[in-house]
Order: C-alpha cells, then structure tokens, then sequence
C-alpha cells in the first residue's frame, strides 16, 4: 500500500472510534424506561421510520419543496456509493480492473451526481437569506468537505493511475473523517439512532405505521 493510504486508514480507525463513543452516548441517553403496557408493534414502527415515513409525501413540509428534496436525496446517494469506492480503492484487483475498463468510470457517475448536489445545497445555503440567517460554518464546512470528496471519488475512477488525483483523494477522504466526529455530519450516528428511537416508541404505542382510517 502507498504511504497515503495508510494515513487514511488511521483516519477512518480514528473517525470509527469516535463516531463509536457518540453511539454508545446516543444508546444510554435515549433508552429511558416505559413502564406502559405496549399497544403495538416496535418492529413495525421501526420498519416504517426507516422507510416509508422518510418519503416526502410522509413528511411535514418535504412534498412541498420535492426539488430539494431530490437534491439531498442525490447528494447522500453519492456518499454512500464514495464511501464503497473508497473502500474498494485498496484493494489490488478492483484498482486493475477499473484501470483495464473503460467504462468501469460509469460506476463514478453516482459521486459526480453528489459532488453537482453539493454545490448546489452550499450555494443555495450561502444565497438564500432565510437559510443563510441560521447557517454556522460548520454547515458550510461539512458540505464542502463531502462535496470534494464526492468530486475526488469521480476522478479517481475516471483518471485511473494518475498519481495526483490519486494523492487528492486520499486527502480528501482524510480530511473528511476527521472532520466527521466534530460537527453536523455527526448525524452519521445521530440520524439511524434517532429513526429507531422514533420507530420504537411510536410502535409501542401503535401510533406507526399510520392507520388507513388515520389518512383519512
């Protein structure tokens, strides 16, 4: 392995061990005792906060603001499909057979299409006067961060075997865990813990899933 690539892997250990604590805080805070008799069923609601209430005709306002709501939906998309390109990068044969295929650069395509969304949340926060009123730096920061690193994870396929790009992405990955525990992508941990936390007592009590009657 290069010498870079071991720098990132001791920023993701760090980043693991970290988002780690921040879970176990999040599983000792939230887990207070219901001495209720249960009503309903937590593995439904469990099921239905992770799924079927995160579409935007489920949410309060989400329908309302349905391009937004793609662009964000695009956005993490691509994260997770760079995390799976980062992963796969240190490996020898995925490395050769992205080098050997042409279009082995159509599986960038999804971190291209985040890196654009990312630019478009950081202008649209930076422009827009309502959301600029209550945006911190670190808004600004984690975006930008995921957003190069998405744009980084594009060009590493695309340009495969050039040492620079290949130099800058592993930075970019760098940068971005260890920025992870510190600020807002901290939902990381917060987001999965807080939808099961819904799921579970809002199943308890047999208030999710909604009922057809309740729809109507």
């Amino acid at each position: 392995m290069k010498t870079i690539q071991y720098f990132a892997i001791a920023a993701v250990c760090y980043c693991i061990v970290a988002m780690s604590v921040h879970l176990l805080r999040v599983v000792r805070l939230g887990a207070p005792k219901d001495l209720s008799e249960p009503s309903g069923s937590v593995k439904e609601g469990v099921v239905y906060s992770n799924t079927r209430a995160m579409l935007p005709d489920q949410k309060e306002s989400a329908y309302l603001h349905l391009p937004s709501y793609a662009v964000g939906m695009l956005f993490h998309i691509g994260v997770f499909c760079s995390l799976l390109l980062f992963i796969l990068s240190f490996f020898p044969f995925f490395n050769n057979w992205v080098s050997s295929c042409c279009w082995a650069a159509v599986l960038s395509i999804p971190s291209g299409v985040g890196a654009v969304c990312g630019v478009i949340l950081f202008l649209r926060r930076a422009l827009s006067k309502a959301l600029k009123e209550f945006s911190t730096a670190d808004d600004f920061i984690s975006v930008a961060l995921v957003a190069i690193f998405q744009l980084m994870t594009f060009l590493y396929v695309v340009f495969a075997d050039n040492c620079a790009v290949d130099t800058m992405f592993y930075v970019s990955a760098i940068l971005l865990f260890l920025y992870m525990p510190l600020g807002k992508l901290r939902h990381a941990v917060y987001f999965f813990a807080a939808r099961f936390h819904l799921g579970y007592f809002y199943g308890r009590r047999n208030v999710w899933p909604p009922k057809e009657d309740d729809k109507k």
